[in-house]
């Protein structure tokens, strides 16, 4: 089986010649677009009126994002059936481990002269919490498809809202990057939120297995 891979990192641009580390080698993903940098898109097309940055706009955002979070914990919104908290105590310990695992990534990782193992297990490690939150809520807390997405989307936002952050704040990337890391990011997640919860359903309407 094909490991899906997700490595942030592994190859830098600078106008549009690709580096690993200070060595220069040959850029493998012909045809791709890139951003005025010289960043590699991988999903979304060279979109000029996102080729800049802005430091008000992108702390609204997250603010409200922050704060839209927040309303939902408050005031025990439901979303398909569950309110927030329902969603992350059961895993709230496996979004912890997913959130060092990014953190590592970027603090050591990164650093690591490993052929980029290090940042292929930082990403396996999230990988692994997101398919077994989706196990463990189908299990204790009888989760349907509508409750996977909206779990798809809550370690979207965790996870790669938090990689996207620490590209803007600290590797002064553009918004078109920023929505191209975190648009390729969050399909996979749904990808195995959606793989994973749909198997664990299978297996439980058909009493295969006893979730």
């Amino acid at each position: 089986m094909k490991t899906i891979a997700y490595i942030s990192g592994k190859i830098e641009t600078k106008n549009r010649e690709c580096f690993i580390g200070d060595q220069k080698v040959d850029c493998p993903q012909a045809g791709k677009t890139f951003t005025t940098t010289g960043d590699k898109l991988d999903l979304l097309p060279e979109i000029p009126s996102l080729e800049f940055r802005s430091d008000p706009l992108f702390l609204t955002l997250l603010l409200v994002t922050i704060l839209g979070f927040a309303a939902l914990a408050v005031f025990r919104v439901k979303i398909f059936g569950k309110t927030l908290g329902e969603y992350i105590k059961p895993i709230w310990y496996l979004i912890l481990i997913s959130i060092a695992a990014v953190a590592w990534q970027y603090l050591f990782g990164l650093k690591m002269d490993d052929n980029f193992m290090s940042i292929r297990i930082s990403q396996w490690i999230w990988e692994i919490c997101i398919a077994v939150s989706a196990y463990k809520l189908i299990k204790t807390a009888d989760f349907g498809y509508g409750n996977l997405f909206f779990l798809g989307i809550l370690y979207s936002l965790i996870i790669h809202g938090l990689k996207i952050t620490i590209r803007y704040l600290f590797y002064e990337k553009t918004f078109l990057y920023l929505a191209d890391r975190f648009v390729y990011g969050s399909l996979l997640v749904m990808l195995i939120v959606f793989l994973g919860g749909s198997m664990f359903l299978y297996f439980r309407r058909k009493g295969t297995i006893k979730l």
